[in-house]
C-alpha cells in the first residue's frame, strides 16, 4: 500500500471518529442490547433525547482536544496507537496534527483536504466535492456536532439505549455504498451535557478504531488561518487533485 493510500485510509477511519468531541471511550458490542442494564428507548423517547442534545449543543462552534487513538487493522496483528491534537469547527473544518507514530498534518478548509508528511516532504490534496467518502463523512460530522442526530436516521439505522446517565447510540448504514467502508458506529453520550463520551468505529473488513479525547476545550479562541495550509515549496504532491474512494 502506498503512503498516499495509507494516509487516505487513516484519515477516513479517523474522520468517522472525529465527531466524538469529548472524553473516555466505552466500547459497546453487540451484546449490549441483551444486557438488562441497557434499556432501549422508544421512538418517542429517542426523539426527545435527540432534541435535548441539539439544544445542549446549539452554541458549540468549535472543539480542540488532545487525541489518543487505538487502531486495530484486520491485516495487522498488533494495535496501532496514534497520538496528536485535533481542532474541529463548523462547518466542515478540521485540523488533525499527528505526532506519533509518524508525523503528519491533515487540514480541511471546507473545500479541500490536504495531508502533509513533513518527515518525507510529501503531501496529498483531495477535493471534498469530488470525494464521496470524505464529503459524506464531513456532512455527518457537521450534523452530529450540531446535535441534530435525527437527520442521521435517513442514512443510518439508529438504535438508542440508556444506561444510568449515559445514552448509547448504535448506528448502522442503510446504503450499500456507505456500507462498503463503514460497518457501524457506537457513540456513548453523557445525557446531562449532550457531549459524546466516546465511540467505536468498525469496517466490513474487520478494522476497528477507538478514540480518546482529553484536555477538551469548547469554543476555544482560534487563529483565523488555522484551517489554511500552504504546502512548502520543497514538498512533492504525490497525487493529482481528483476523486478518491470511488
Amino acid at each position: 500500500m502506498s503512503r498516499a493510500e495509507k494516509a487516505r485510509n487513516f484519515f477516513l477511519l479517523f474522520l468517522f471518529g472525529a465527531f466524538a468531541l469529548a472524553g473516555v471511550i466505552l466500547s459497546a458490542g453487540q451484546g449490549d442490547a441483551k444486557n438488562n442494564a441497557f434499556q432501549e428507548l422508544s421512538a418517542a423517547e429517542k426523539q426527545k433525547v435527540f432534541e435535548n442534545f441539539k439544544a445542549l449543543r446549539k452554541d458549540v462552534r468549535a472543539i480542540h482536544a488532545s487525541v489518543i487513538q487505538e487502531k486495530k487493522l484486520a491485516v495487522l496483528k498488533k494495535k496501532i496507537v496514534v497520538k496528536g491534537t485535533i481542532t474541529l469547527a463548523r462547518p466542515n473544518m478540521l485540523k488533525w496534527d499527528v505526532t506519533k507514530p509518524e508525523r503528519s498534518l491533515t487540514v480541511i478548509d471546507g473545500e479541500k483536504m490536504t495531508v502533509y508528511h513533513p518527515d518525507v516532504k510529501e503531501a496529498q490534496i483531495y477535493m471534498l466535492s469530488e470525494n464521496i467518502i470524505a464529503y459524506n463523512t464531513m456532512n455527518f460530522f457537521t450534523s452530529v456536532m450540531s446535535g441534530d442526530m435525527g437527520e442521521m436516521e435517513e442514512k443510518f439505522s439508529v438504535r438508542v439505549f440508556r444506561n444510568s446517565s449515559e445514552v448509547i447510540i448504535r448506528m448502522v448504514p442503510r446504503s450499500t455504498m456507505v456500507g462498503r467502508y463503514l460497518a457501524g458506529v457506537v457513540i456513548h453520550v453523557d445525557e446531562k451535557s449532550g457531549l459524546p463520551k466516546g465511540f467505536e468505529v468498525s469496517t466490513p473488513k474487520g478494522d476497528k478504531t477507538v478514540t480518546r479525547l482529553a484536555n477538551i476545550k469548547v469554543n476555544p479562541e482560534l487563529d483565523p488561518d488555522i484551517f489554511q495550509f500552504r504546502i512548502p515549496g520543497d514538498v512533492m504532491v504525490t497525487n493529482r487533485v481528483e476523486p478518491v474512494g470511488d
